[in-house]
């Protein structure tokens, strides 16, 4: 079965409708959730962003000490654009053996052992090839000896107390509790003590177990175990995992049927987290199915976050270098665009709308005024129709071009929403008398990743007014499709194909 399918099925197969009250039904957290999910609230760091700090580093250890070490070889025969190419090309070979093996990973920046272990290899074997190359290409070997010795002592110095350096602020970071692995729990009873302990155990290791949640009561789940509180139930996890910004939901259920573990994973699917279970409970057939262990405790990955480690920083460039040159080039409309909002009716020129951010968080999108100020729908409460008296004579032709949406190049550059994305949707936003997310439970699946300007909805038609269930469910099912199948070249495809969109969609008011 396709995985997209299968989790879009996981969807329907649990639907539950809510009445309509006027805005979308909140989940109120106890007490003790509720103080627990805000001593949590402060971001955490995670472990890759040290670790690009610590390739940085070696970069510049090893070029520094390259052209250094070059300066101190009297017969030395390289011209400066031959010396600069041999030592930036032996920094990179270095890095990307250290790469190889893990030495920018987390487990061994936290061993001093082991990254220094890593770190002299990676050193050795990048010097030596480089300095084979350059004798194989004719540089004497005598000359290559001395510079090679100097360099390689010089270089290895550095990266030895960069190491050092990285190990003592990795430990103050998982101490002070900013660099932490936060994992909460599914599931009650003595059954999941040894699990419990585990993870209390690997806290100097940077995880942290953030609570339990239990749907059951009495006996089979009492409220304390190994020193933990029982923290709610499930609802209460959903909303208790957006407020302690939680990376791993662990359902540890033993013995667990594979109905009862699809109706789990059907309410927490909307959390942007990675989702495992343990070893011995009967898992979904699409499944990821990887393996990894806390102790001797195996747990099976369910599902893993969309966009996550390095790709997160491939998308954040592409953001800013698009948004960037889309400002340059969109400038002078923009420009235009302002004074003839300013000359067309009294207000100002730029109108802001609260709309639904990366995991549900409210963000403030801007966007060119193209309604009358005092007939503007900052809730957007009621959708704009074909011939709308609200809209002006500038904001009909703004609205259809999508120039209205201009200035959201700027909430990239902010970072509150991505060039490509699912489109963020007004906080209460109804089709009739039905909000967006009861048309279909998976509407909050889209919050996983961040909005964007533009997406794969919009591109293939399902842009501008949403008066009907089958148009939501369409635009929602594409969103979906989209965080399953992302990639920096989808992205490209998504942003060239956007302006083809722009002339050939009509239900856009």
């Amino acid at each position: 079965m396709n995985e997209s399918f299968a989790r879009k099925r996981l969807f329907t197969e649990t639907h539950r409708r809510r009445p309509y009250t006027g805005t979308a039904r909140p989940r109120l957290l106890g007490g003790q959730a509720l103080a627990a999910a805000q001593r949590l609230s402060r971001s955490t760091m995670q472990p890759r962003v040290l670790g690009y700090i610590q390739f940085v580093a070696d970069l510049l250890s090893i070029g520094l000490t390259g052209l250094l070490a070059h300066s101190l070889v009297a017969d030395a025969m390289l011209g400066p654009m031959q010396r600069a190419g041999a030592v930036w090309m032996a920094a990179l070979c270095v890095t990307f053996l250290a790469k190889l093996l893990g030495g920018y990973g987390f487990r061994r920046m936290r061993s001093l052992r082991k990254g220094l272990a890593v770190g002299l290899v990676s050193l050795g074997g990048g010097l030596l090839l480089t300095l084979a190359a350059l004798g194989w290409a004719g540089m004497p070997m005598s000359t290559l000896q001395v510079w090679g010795l100097y360099w390689g002592l010089a270089a290895g110095g550095l990266m030895g107390v960069s190491r050092v350096a990285m190990r003592a602020r990795v430990h103050h970071l998982v101490r002070a509790g900013i660099l932490e692995h936060r994992i909460v729990l599914v599931g009650g009873g003595a059954d999941i003590e040894p699990l419990i302990r585990e993870i209390d155990r690997e806290r100097g290791r940077g995880r942290r177990l953030c609570g339990f949640f239990d749907e059951r009561m009495g006996a089979r789940s009492p409220a304390t175990l190994a020193g933990h509180h029982k923290t709610g139930d499930i609802d209460d996890l959903v909303e208790f995992a957006r407020l302690a910004k939680i990376d791993t939901v662990i359902i540890a259920i033993p013995g667990a049927s594979q109905a009862r573990i699809r109706e789990l994973l059907a309410r927490l699917f909307v959390l942007p987290v990675d989702i495992r279970v343990t070893e011995g409970t009967e898992i979904p057939d699409y499944s990821r199915k990887k393996r990894s262990k806390i102790g001797p405790i195996g747990l099976i990955e369910i599902y893993k976050r969309p966009i996550g480690g390095f790709a997160a920083v491939e998308k954040r460039i592409f953001d800013l270098f698009f948004a960037s040159l889309a400002i340059l080039m969109l400038s002078p409309v923009m420009l235009i665009t302002a004074i003839a909002i300013k000359l067309d009716s009294p207000g100002p020129v730029l109108f802001r709308q609260k709309r639904h951010g990366y995991n549900n968080k409210p963000i403030s999108v801007l966007k060119f005024r193209s309604m009358y100020t005092d007939l503007c729908d900052p809730t957007a409460v009621k959708a704009v129709r074909k011939g709308d008296a609200r809209v002006t004579r500038v904001g009909r032709f703004i609205r259809r071009a999508s120039i209205d949406e201009f200035p959201q190049f700027f909430n990239v550059i902010k970072g509150d929403l991505s060039m490509v994305g699912p489109r963020p949707h007004a906080t209460a936003a109804r089709t009739g008398d039905i909000v967006y997310d009861q048309i279909e439970q998976a509407y909050s699946a889209r919050h996983k990743v961040k909005p964007g300007v533009t997406g794969w909805a919009q591109v293939k038609g399902w842009r501008g007014e949403m008066n009907s269930m089958e148009k939501i469910t369409q635009r929602i099912e594409h969103d979906l499709y989209y965080i399953e199948h992302w990639s920096l070249w989808l992205d490209l495809k998504i942003v060239l194909m956007t302006p083809v969109s722009l002339v050939t969609t009509k239900n856009a008011y």
